[in-house]
């Protein structure tokens, strides 16, 4: 299944001739399960893809496929039914957050999750690389496997524990999105852009903290860079409505100006 896009079985078995033979035999090898989860530029504002096992069948080390290195991380997919009624399956991806790890991606005003693409990958243990084994490993096979790949659609749930993201096929993200603005708690504009606006000589940390000038020149001297080098480094919006208004301190209530923050205040409670 590519896209979400059903394939006949003989496609496949010609695509991946030793996986679905290892699968008929009665005592096939362990199932591997591969996750990726590929962010791109010109959707995501990153390139960057993050690769994940989830560790089960006493697999808790690192596991590398095709050359791609998989860490092991508590991650599951659910919801993988499929229905005759032509109803689209939206499965769901938990990735585990100790220390806030996902979350903190989450919020990094450059790292937009939603839209990535999430491929999961099942092979079989004998066709993992030969780097997984201390004796080498003969039947090695990289295009031993099968793939299906979903797109992330919103932030389903979210704790200390795990991060939950809805999952949608391909077919569900060419529907109009209203509004066309996406909804999520976070400003979308671009820190000192057009529809921020923001021009004046005052920097910020993310979390609000104030950097002065003097500070800023520190900064630039430590870091070898430009004072300007270090304000594009250093000077950092949060993407809260707290951050806007410590940057627009006289708009709100004095002369009936607004803030320019682009988020919406009521689509998840601020930290």
């Amino acid at each position: 299944m590519t896209d979400n896009t059903p394939q006949f079985v003989d496609d496949l078995r010609t695509a991946a001739p030793a996986y679905f033979e290892e699968l008929q035999k009665l005592e096939p090898t362990a199932v591997i399960d591969l996750f990726e989860v590929r962010l791109t530029q010109a959707v995501n504002n990153v390139d960057e893809t993050l690769y994940y096992h989830p560790g089960t069948n006493d697999l808790t080390a690192n596991i590398v496929f095709n050359g791609k290195t998989y860490p092991a991380v508590p991650v599951e997919m659910t919801g993988l039914e499929t229905s005759g009624k032509g109803i689209i399956a939206r499965p769901t991806l938990k990735v585990a957050n100790a220390n806030g790890a996902i979350s903190s991606l989450i919020i990094q005003q450059n790292y937009n999750p939603l839209k990535a693409q999430v491929v999961r990958i099942r092979t079989f243990k004998k066709f993992l690389d030969a780097a997984n084994f201390s004796g080498g490993n003969a039947t090695a096979d990289p295009a031993a496997k099968t793939e299906e790949v979903w797109y992330i659609d919103r932030v389903a749930g979210e704790n200390l524990q795990f991060v939950e993201f809805e999952l949608t096929a391909k077919l569900d993200l060419t529907n109009l999105e209203l509004p066309r603005r996406q909804v999520t708690e976070f400003c979308p504009w671009r820190y000192r852009g057009t529809e921020c606006g923001y021009v004046a000589k005052r920097y910020f940390q993310v979390d609000d903290i104030e950097i002065s000038k003097a500070e800023m020149q520190a900064l630039a001297s430590i870091n070898s860079l430009t004072f300007d080098q270090a304000v594009d480094k250093f000077d950092v919006c949060g993407k809260r409505v707290s951050s806007c208004r410590l940057r627009y301190p006289d708009n709100e209530g004095k002369n009936d100006v607004t803030i320019p923050y682009g988020g919406f205040l009521g689509s998840r409670v601020q930290a």
